[in-house]
């Protein structure tokens, strides 16, 4: 078990990429042909975002501050593949809204499977924008020598999991009350993170007015 995580941590993001785009293939195999192309595809990105969130968390639970301090930078990857891998998530949001109005007017598809596919493509894509941030923040933390960028309470250097912290929160309320911005750059970072964070959360609005509306008629 030891030797899997140890494997798993040692992963860069374009391997994690490459391996999910493997296990997201196969499931698009294994998908029946017989469903419409837009819930075949949802599924596709679903089995994506999961098993690339999952690599992710595995590493966040269990790499320690001193190999976070090493290893941030190739954690993160570049900032071009941040931006592209949030790009694509969040336009796979619109993608699940769209797949509920369209959905719903197919009556070859059980309602409550377009919504549970639905709904889940829709927390994974969440998950995944504020997961990225993640590994972001935690990279640009420690750039520095010492890092810096975020004033955390306390004297312990901060692990993925606080990072994951302030990424979520931010996420959720575009705010982190008990964590200080001093750098300019993160500054910058977390205020295109709330617009975009404030944009998903909208979406799940629209989607649950939309879930709830179909349901009714």
């Amino acid at each position: 078990m030891n030797s899997i995580l140890n494997i798993i941590k040692k992963l860069r993001p374009i391997h994690r990429v490459v391996l999910s785009i493997i296990i997201s293939g196969l499931i698009f195999i294994i998908v029946p042909s017989e469903l419409p192309v837009l819930p075949r595809i949802l599924i596709t990105w679903l089995g994506f975002a999961i098993t690339y969130i999952s690599i992710c968390w595995i590493t966040i639970f269990t790499m320690s501050v001193t190999e976070i301090i090493r290893k941030a930078s190739i954690e993160d990857g570049s900032k071009t593949f941040v931006f592209l891998f949030v790009i694509l998530a969040s336009f796979a949001c619109l993608f699940t809204v769209l797949l509920m109005v369209m959905g719903f007017n197919d009556k070859n598809i059980s309602q409550w499977f377009m919504v549970l596919i639905a709904v889940g493509s829709m927390i994974s894509s969440w998950a995944l924008v504020h997961t990225l941030y993640t590994f972001h923040y935690a990279h640009l933390y420690y750039k520095t020598k010492g890092g810096k960028g975020l004033d955390y309470p306390g004297d312990e250097k901060p692990d993925y999991l606080d990072f994951a912290y302030f990424s979520f929160v931010m996420g959720c309320t575009f705010q982190v009350s008990d964590v200080e911005i001093s750098s300019k750059e993160i500054r910058r970072v977390a205020l295109f993170h709330g617009l975009l964070s404030f944009a998903l959360n909208t979406f799940v609005v629209a989607l649950t007015i939309n879930i709830i509306a179909g349901l009714i008629h």
